[in-house]
């Protein structure tokens, strides 16, 4: 790969232009693409939130070859940290400190893992080595900036406060911040109470303050760089009850304000943002996730402000990890789809009791996400069968495929799927393997399809030339 090309990609990795370094990197023919340029796609996806292709890019580099690039393995640890691999992370930064002890970045990741973990101890000690290393280094990622933030201008409060009267209803009060039992100093982002109205019979809490920021360049709206957020509560709440049980909200919406400013970054409907622990010591919720608060509360217009920007109200709805983790394999839709279907409340509004609607889903990390499932087999009966964890989250090839009497008529294909090199100890641990559909193995390896019509009592091995042999099984 010539020069010209490399200093292309790296002005425009300097100039936060990630989406484009994909782009321009994966046009590239197989032959032209080196370590190199590997690493570069794998940064670009990982800031781009696109955490498990930048992981699947990481591990077509040569593993050996990579074992002592601390670039690698930063990586590495920052792909299974978006992922939730918390304990992934924290070896591939280890492997990272072990290259070189006074690289922080390492350091700071593992303190990031900490605090999502809720782990104080660790948080605490990997933070006074990486403060020792590079103070202003922390400080910008875990210190209080509360004076760097930008701060809005009085005819953008003026525009907003008439939007919001207008729109969503007039202004009942301020609402308070309280942070570790006290009511918070003075800040630049604040919150409004706002009524129910004709048309909205609920009461909101609006920010006001995070549109004094001018977010990124965003490709996903061009238009929009400036946001508020609100939340809808519950109507038979009283205001004593929002102000006081529900005051976590409000704490939780600046603290998001804050990162966007002081991460230089973007937020839009879609996104989801992890709290580590629980939004509140009464809460069970583990982070949120945004939608566009416009055609949720049905107003036409967007705020223009003072400049000409148009802001975005994002609506902030609270998420349990399990859901997190169904979002970041299955995508936005299917999430809200099962948020819907599982709920027995209004996903909108804020519940503190609502359940967990992903909870007994299977929080292993698939090899495929099920948005990239495509349907391959036409079958008729019972399609149900058990593969182990080596296939489907090892993404190792099907090794051994017998087929036995199914457990249940109309359900079980009776068909079972091993990648051949579980033990024992292994297959005794229930946990090691789950119910899929047979489709659902014939994404992973579709060279089982030709043999699934093999009566029951069937089996068969792959050979080392990768064709299926039949074999007797025990």
């Amino acid at each position: 790969m010539d020069n010209e090309f490399m200093f292309e990609m790296d002005q425009l990795m300097n100039e936060g232009r990630f989406d484009v370094v994909v782009e321009r990197i994966r046009e590239l023919d197989e032959e032209e693409m080196n370590p190199e340029l590997s690493l570069m796609l794998a940064h670009s996806l990982s800031q781009c939130a696109e955490y498990r292709e930048a992981l699947d890019t990481l591990k077509a580099i040569d593993e050996e070859a990579a074992a002592d690039d601390i670039g690698y393995h930063l990586e590495m640890a920052g792909a299974h940290f978006g992922l939730h691999h918390y304990h992934a992370a924290v070896e591939e930064a280890r492997k990272c400190i072990e290259i070189d002890e006074e690289c922080v970045e390492p350091w700071l990741l593992l303190c990031l893992v900490y605090q999502e973990t809720g782990d104080d101890v660790k948080f605490d000690i990997v933070s006074e080595r990486a403060k020792e290393l590079d103070e202003e280094a922390w400080n910008n990622i875990f210190g209080d900036r509360t004076d760097e933030l930008a701060v809005i201008q009085k005819n953008d409060i003026s525009i907003l406060l008439d939007y919001i009267s207008d729109n969503f209803g007039d202004i009942e009060c301020m609402i308070p911040v309280v942070e570790n039992g006290k009511v918070s100093e003075p800040h630049p982002i604040n919150f409004l109470l706002v009524k129910p109205n004709k048309k909205l019979r609920y009461y909101k809490i609006i920010s006001i303050g995070i549109c004094a920021y001018k977010g990124t360049e965003n490709n996903e709206c061009e238009k929009i760089h400036r946001i508020e957020m609100m939340v809808l509560l519950p109507p038979h709440l009283s205001i004593k009850e929002i102000l006081f049980k529900y005051n976590w909200i409000a704490r939780v919406m600046r603290q998001f304000g804050e990162m966007i400013q002081f991460e230089n970054s973007w937020l839009g409907p879609g996104h989801t943002i992890s709290y580590g622990d629980n939004l509140d010591e009464n809460v069970k919720y583990n982070g949120v996730i945004f939608k566009n608060a416009f055609s949720v509360c049905d107003v036409g217009e967007t705020c223009i402000l003072d400049d000409g920007e148009e802001l975005e109200l994002l609506q902030m709805i609270p998420l349990y990890e399990e859901e997190m983790l169904y979002k970041i394999e299955n995508g936005v839709a299917a999430l809200f789809r099962q948020m819907n279907e599982k709920s027995d409340v209004d996903i909108n509004f804020i519940f503190p009791e609502r359940e967990n609607t992903c909870a007994g889903i299977s929080r292993k990390k698939w090899a495929l996400p099920r948005s990239a499932m495509e349907e391959l087999l036409e079958w008729e009966g019972g399609d149900g069968c058990y593969a182990t964890d080596r296939i489907t989250v090892d993404n190792r090839k099907v090794g051994i495929m017998y087929r036995e009497k199914p457990a249940h008529p109309t359900l079980d294909s009776g068909w079972r799927f091993l990648a051949g090199d579980e033990d024992e100890e292994y297959m005794s641990n229930i946990d090691n393997m789950e119910i899929f559909r047979l489709n659902t193995i014939c994404n992973y390896d579709p060279d089982i399809i030709e043999y699934l019509e093999s009566p029951i009592g069937s089996a068969f091995y792959r050979s080392k030339n990768g064709e299926f042999k039949p074999m007797k099984i025990k």
